[in-house]
C-alpha cells in the first residue's frame, strides 16, 4: 500500500499474508451469499409483481398464473446473480448479454422446479405442506440462478486464465 508515493509500513506481513491466502475464497463465497440473499428477496418481489398483474389484468387461467409466476421469480433471481457476479471491469457487451441471459434462464428454470419440489412436499398427518410452494419457488430460482452464476464466472474465469497466458507466451 502506498499513500502519496511513501511505502505504508504499519501493516504486518501476517495480515498480508492471511488476506493473500483467504481472499480467493472468501471472495467467491461472499458473492454467493450475496447472491442468494438478494435472489430472495428479488424473486419475492417478482412474485408479488407477477401476482398484482395476474389479479389486475384479470386472468383466470392457472397456466397464466404459473408463467407469470415463474417468470417473475426467474428474472428477480437472476437480476441478483448478475449482479453478484458481475465484472464490468474486464467484459464486453456479449458477454454480459450471455451472462445476463444464462442466469435469468437458469434462475426460470429453478423456479419451475422450486415449484414442482414444493407442491409435492406433503406432511403424512395433515395432508397439505407446511410451507407454500411459492416460498420453494424463490428459493430454487434463487439458488439454481446463483449456481449458474457461480459455473458461468468459473468457466469466464478459466478461459480468460487461458487467454492471458496464451498472449504472455506468445510474446517471449
Amino acid at each position: 500500500m502506498y499513500f502519496q508515493g511513501v511505502p505504508n509500513r504499519v501493516q504486518s506481513t501476517y495480515d498480508r499474508d492471511i488476506r493473500e491466502k483467504v481472499g480467493p475464497y472468501l471472495i467467491p463465497v461472499a458473492r454467493t451469499v450475496i447472491g442468494v440473499t438478494l435472489g430472495v428477496v428479488l424473486s419475492m418481489i417478482g412474485i408479488a409483481l407477477a401476482w398484482s398483474l395476474y389479479i389486475f389484468f384479470g386472468a383466470q387461467s392457472i397456466e397464466t398464473w404459473l408463467a407469470s409466476l415463474f417468470f417473475g421469480a426467474g428474472l428477480g433471481a437472476g437480476i441478483a446473480a448478475f449482479v453478484a457476479w458481475l465484472h464490468l471491469d474486464r467484459e464486453n457487451g456479449w458477454v454480459l448479454i450471455l451472462t445476463a441471459a444464462f442466469v435469468v434462464g437458469a434462475g426460470i428454470a429453478g423456479a419451475w422446479g422450486g415449484y414442482e419440489y414444493g407442491s409435492n412436499q406433503e406432511v403424512e398427518c395433515c395432508a397439505m405442506p407446511t410451507v407454500s410452494p411459492v416460498y420453494y419457488t424463490a428459493l430454487g430460482s434463487a439458488v439454481v440462478a446463483n449456481a449458474a452464476g457461480i459455473v458461468f464466472a468459473t468457466v469466464r474465469a478459466f478461459i480468460t486464465k487461458k487467454r492471458r497466458i496464451q498472449f504472455r507466451n506468445a510474446v517471449r
